[in-house]
């Protein structure tokens, strides 16, 4: 059974193994002649190309920061919002509107809170008048409309993140399982060759994703405490 390994990790895993099956290559090339000088240099290759794709870890980190720009904005439209919604409780008039928007922006259904600001602007350009007598801003339609752009260009581009990272994924995904294909044949000769040594353990990928872990989990508790 193939141990589950994440997207992440497949070139952190290269890492690991690659010392040991320098080290050894000579002798498991002399049971195993498949796993020669020419197939160690093919495998060091692919390992190097693949951690050139891992730019699709930026781009997962620009997407975040769009995403948490993009929910701040909602959030401060929301705040607006409630203060227009006692404008208009005051006035006398429907807040249905107003509470329809909130939830939009509030469950992060951009897309439905932007076709609402509209309507919601146009509200207040018809009650203008009244909604003023009770403190409205005279420019609060424009305000509107400003964080109607905003949320538009910031959904936009929050889309074309992910697109971008759909494709990477998409291609990417076949070269990380041919390099999982070198990784896992070092393995299982590794482990014949080395079998009952304590050799054996540096050829075992559980092994190694353990370590890994646990080497990642004892930097993370130190940038913590930093």
């Amino acid at each position: 059974m193939r141990t589950k390994i994440r997207k992440e990790e497949y070139t952190a895993l290269g890492d690991f193994i690659l010392p040991s099956f320098e080290r050894d290559q000579a002798v498991i090339a002399a049971k195993f002649p498949k796993l020669d000088t020419a197939f160690l240099n093919a495998f060091i290759e692919k390992l190097t190309f693949v951690k050139k794709l891992e730019s699709s870890v930026v781009v997962t980190d620009e997407q975040k920061n769009v995403t948490v720009s993009l929910y701040k904005t909602a959030t401060e439209l929301n705040n607006e919002l409630t203060v227009l919604n006692s404008y208009i409780a005051d006035a006398g008039l429907d807040t249905s509107i107003i509470t329809k928007l909130k939830r939009d922006l509030f469950i992060h259904n951009i897309e439905a809170a932007i076709l609402k600001v509209e309507a919601v602007e146009q509200f207040v350009t018809k009650h203008q008048a009244e909604l003023e007598a009770e403190g409205m801003p005279t420019d609060f339609a424009t305000t509107l409309d400003g964080y109607k752009v905003e949320l538009e260009a910031k959904n936009r581009l929050q889309n074309e993140y992910m697109n971008r990272l759909k494709k990477l994924t998409e291609i990417n995904v076949g070269e990380y399982n041919a390099l999982y294909v070198f990784i896992s044949k070092i393995a299982n000769k590794g482990k014949i060759i080395f079998k009952d040594t304590v050799t054996q353990d540096e050829y075992t990928i559980s092994k190694n994703i353990s370590r890994m872990r646990a080497a990642k989990l004892k930097k993370d508790d130190k940038k913590d405490a930093a």
